[in-house]
């Protein structure tokens, strides 16, 4: 077994860990392959409110990853805790719900200006709000659409990755 610590560590929040979470981990786990950056970032999902904890990706997640060339095989939906939230440099959450409830659950001392909504890195004029819905009650269209916001914003998010890995530490 080889072991690697990471230079960052990123950690994408939605509310149940099967959908948006998950999907963002995948893609960005993807981008950073391409980019020879994979083994100096670890990316890891986790969610507000799992109501099913080891549940894989919704099956229409897995369709639209599948279709896209991601790897989906391994994640499973687990509860976020204080602790992912002290080991994280990024976390990055889908909406503002999942930033008060972030901030219900850290800890005195924890540093929380890591947390930041993932729409923030999406690009500028491409919408109002940075909040990424969660299309767990729509239909296909309704998780294209999602899929579309996170790779757009998961564009921006690669590139202020690879500036902050590219600053001397």
């Amino acid at each position: 077994m080889s072991w690697w610590r990471p230079e960052l560590r990123v950690l994408f929040i939605c509310t149940a860990n099967v959908c948006r979470s998950p999907l963002a981990e995948a893609m960005l786990r993807q981008r950073l392959r391409v980019l020879g950056l994979g083994r100096r970032v670890q990316v890891r999902s986790a969610g507000t409110r799992v109501g099913q904890p080891g549940r894989p990706p919704d099956p229409r997640v897995r369709k639209l990853a599948q279709d896209a060339g991601f790897a989906l095989g391994w994640i499973r939906a687990r509860q976020v805790t204080a602790r992912m939230l002290r080991n994280h440099d990024f976390i990055l959450a889908m909406e503002p719900a999942h930033l008060e409830e972030l901030a219900a659950l850290a800890e005195a001392g924890d540093r929380l200006y890591r947390t930041q909504l993932l729409g923030n890195y999406l690009p500028l004029g491409r919408c109002e709000d940075p909040v990424i819905p969660d299309p767990y009650y729509s239909d296909l269209q309704g998780f294209s659409e999602v899929f579309m916001l996170l790779d757009e914003a998961m564009e921006g998010f690669v590139e202020h990755l690879q500036a902050r890995l590219r600053k001397p530490t």
